[in-house]
C-alpha cells in the first residue's frame, strides 16, 4: 500500500513539474488546482457511508393525512354510495358526473363530441349501459324507485377506463 502512495505522489510531482515547464506559473495552478479537485474526489469517495436501500413503498394512507384533506373525493364517494338508494339522486348527481367523464373520455381518445355524436357513443359504451348516461333521457322525480348498485357503476367505470 505504501509502494502505490509513493507512486502517486512520484506521478504528482512529475505532473506539476511538467505543468511548470510547459505553461510557467499559470499551468503550475491550473495543475495544481486539478490534482486537488481529484484529490477531494477520492477522499470524499472513500468516506462516503454506503448507500442505504431505498424503503419499501408504504401500504395505506400516509401519517398525517386524513379524509378531510380531500373534500372533492369525499363528496364523489357519498355520491357514489347514495347513488343506489334512488332514481333521482342517481338521475341529478351521479348521472352528470359520468356524462362529463364519457364526454371527456370520447373527446380525448376517440375526438368524439358526445352531444353531436351520441350514436358513436352509445356504439362505444354499449347498450347495456348507455341508458345510465344518455343526455337525453329525462330525469326521474322518483325519490323511492331504487337507484343504480354499486355492480353496474363498477362495470360503467371499467367501460370508461377501458374507452
Amino acid at each position: 500500500m505504501k509502494g502505490i502512495w509513493v507512486a502517486v505522489t512520484v506521478a504528482a510531482a512529475a505532473g506539476l513539474a511538467a505543468s511548470y515547464l510547459a505553461g510557467g506559473p499559470k499551468g503550475l495552478v491550473i495543475a495544481a488546482t486539478g490534482l486537488a479537485v481529484l484529490a477531494l474526489l477520492v477522499i470524499r469517495g472513500a468516506l462516503a457511508p454506503p448507500a442505504e436501500p431505498r424503503p419499501a413503498r408504504r401500504k395505506g394512507p400516509l401519517p398525517g393525512v386524513r379524509g378531510d384533506d380531500f373534500p372533492a373525493f369525499r363528496k364523489i364517494a357519498a355520491d357514489l354510495a347514495w347513488a343506489g338508494s334512488s332514481r333521482r339522486h342517481y338521475d341529478y348527481v351521479v348521472s352528470p358526473l359520468l356524462r362529463r367523464l364519457l364526454a371527456s373520455v370520447l373527446l380525448e381518445r376517440h375526438r368524439l363530441d358526445l352531444a353531436r355524436h351520441p350514436d358513436q357513443a352509445r356504439r362505444l359504451i354499449g347498450e347495456e349501459l348507455w341508458p345510465l348516461v344518455d343526455p337525453s333521457r329525462p330525469r326521474s322525480e322518483d325519490s323511492d324507485a331504487a337507484g343504480v348498485d354499486l355492480a353496474t357503476l363498477r362495470l360503467m367505470v371499467d367501460r370508461l377506463e377501458g374507452l
